[in-house]
């Protein structure tokens, strides 16, 4: 497990937020659009046409948040299996770094260290997580 693929779960969960917003701005303008369709005469179709160009987004932007979603899955449980390999302290710094994101600050509060003895146990427990960097670092 790499830095690159602890990193890949957090810009995962960035597009998650990003489209669960485009979803909601949707949701607000086909509310409103349906507000404004039921007071409209039956004749008019411009206005029933946009809303059925909203709905289609709306389904659209589900169906890239339910892939998103699936992918955070699927990335979260190598994460999980990877990071279950390493000691306690180690596990939860990784966790609390790449999970929860966290930041550094926050993490050295929480364990009681130093800032920089945070990033000594980061940079030891991702030498633990992927061996080639153990190799590089010799």
């Amino acid at each position: 497990m790499t830095k690159q693929e602890l990193r890949e779960y957090y810009w995962i969960q960035k597009n998650i937020k990003q489209l669960e917003e485009k979803l909601l701005e949707l949701e607000t303008e086909a509310t409103r659009q349906t507000t404004h369709l039921s007071n409209v005469p039956k004749s008019e179709n411009y206005d029933k046409d946009r809303f059925a160009n909203i709905v289609a987004k709306i389904v659209e932007v589900k169906e890239k948040i339910n892939k998103e979603v699936s992918k955070s899955y699927d990335t979260l449980a190598k994460i999980e299996s990877a990071i279950h390999k390493l000691p306690h302290r180690e596990q939860y710094l990784i966790r609390a770094r790449y999970i929860e994101l966290k930041s550094w600050e926050q993490i050295a509060v929480e364990m009681n260290y130093s800032w920089q003895h945070i990033h000594r146990i980061h940079a030891n427990a991702l030498a633990m997580l992927d061996p080639k960097r153990k190799d590089e670092s010799k």
